[in-house]
């Protein structure tokens, strides 16, 4: 024993000794509490606040139907298609005609791409109905087509070629722009003619590329279903024309399916005349679709003076044989100078004309 525990009295030591068996007991206590409160706070979290009230839960992972599930794209090659008996069931189940302004549903075919211009059972054509109805022109006054296009791409450039071009001029829009069909809706309510530009290979294609879903002159059928997806992107349009295209318009094995197909569905066709090897006159009529060439690409250069001279050279055409037609892009310099030339053509004897009134009735 320690001498200084011996001058420690003994009440003083027992109390000492009294207090270290509390701490022996207490720890332990308090050790096996707070056990027991982390217990039941677990098991309140899992039970109490699980709004399932710890009931087993099975989730589901729910998805959308895929389109080729909802019939809103077309059947792969080589995937099962329906049978005959089927077609009913199947173009019930292929998406609505969106409305479109001036478009007639009557006029449109329903697939799994997108609706289609057909002929009506009717016999009304789109080339006919969408036809602008422009002033009737004296016999022997020289007549002028000029068609603009590249719209749709810029809204900008698409809302100022609307405004101030004259009514007359025919509009041609490319089929990749967004809000497609709000445009042509409004073209249609201001009587205006419009026609859907279809992207074709050039001679040196693919480092010149007019876009996704290009007509290939080697491509054969598959050209159809490129075809199909362009003529869908918007409704209400009375022609086509092309887009580039030197290479595909040589070919004649190229252009017999596809001026085919435009004749079926009632339009006719614009070619831009940028190609001397074009074939698609002499196709068009052998097939008896009708098939109008430019004469002139009037912006080649955007210099103003330039298409002023332009210009000048399609009305001595026009003068010679009764109607020439020209095509420019929605360029500003494009657009501001062709709007000054034709509010002034008349003045000189010449009509400007939209591009189904230059067709043979």
């Amino acid at each position: 024993m320690a001498l200084n525990d011996l001058n420690q009295p003994l009440h003083k030591k027992a109390r000492e000794r009294a207090a270290r068996r509390r701490r022996a007991i207490v720890a332990p206590a308090l050790i096996g509490a707070a056990l027991v409160v982390a217990v039941v706070a677990a098991f309140w979290i899992a039970v109490v606040d699980d709004p399932e009230g710890g009931r087993a839960v099975a989730v589901a992972s729910i998805e959308d139907a895929v389109p080729e599930a909802t019939g809103s794209l077309a059947t792969e090659e080589g995937a099962p298609r329906a049978q005959p008996d089927d077609a009913a069931t199947e173009l019930a189940a292929l998406p609505a005609i969106p409305p479109a302004v001036g478009a007639d549903p009557s006029l449109m075919e329903r697939t799994g791409t997108g609706p289609l211009p057909r002929i009506s059972p009717d016999g009304r054509r789109p080339r006919e109905v969408y036809a602008r109805r422009s002033a009737t022109v004296p016999e022997g006054v020289p007549r002028v087509v000029i068609v603009v296009g590249g719209l749709g791409l810029s809204q900008t450039a698409t809302q100022i070629a609307m405004d101030t071009l004259p009514d007359d001029i025919t509009l041609a829009f490319a089929p990749y722009g967004s809000s497609l069909q709000r445009w042509v809706s409004k073209a249609r309510q201001d009587y205006r003619e419009v026609l859907l530009q279809i992207p074709m290979e050039p001679n040196n294609y693919p480092q010149e590329n007019p876009g996704e879903h290009t007509l290939i002159a080697a491509a054969g059928g598959a050209n159809r279903q490129s075809l199909h997806w362009v003529l869908s992107r918007m409704a209400g349009y009375a022609g086509v024309m092309n887009h580039m295209g030197a290479r595909f318009t040589a070919e004649e094995e190229a252009l017999l399916p596809f001026l085919g197909e435009i004749g079926e569905r009632g339009l006719f066709f614009l070619d831009d005349g940028s190609s001397p090897r074009s074939q698609a006159a002499a196709v068009g009529e052998a097939l008896r679709v009708p098939v109008l060439t430019a004469d002139r690409t009037l912006d080649r250069s955007r210099v103003q003076s330039d298409i002023e001279g332009e210009l000048a050279a399609l009305e001595v055409i026009a003068r010679t044989r009764g109607l020439a037609v020209g095509v420019a892009s929605a360029f500003p310099t494009s657009v501001e100078t062709i709007a000054r030339w034709a509010r002034e053509a008349e003045s000189r004897g010449i009509f400007v004309v939209p591009a189904s009134a230059a067709l043979d009735p």
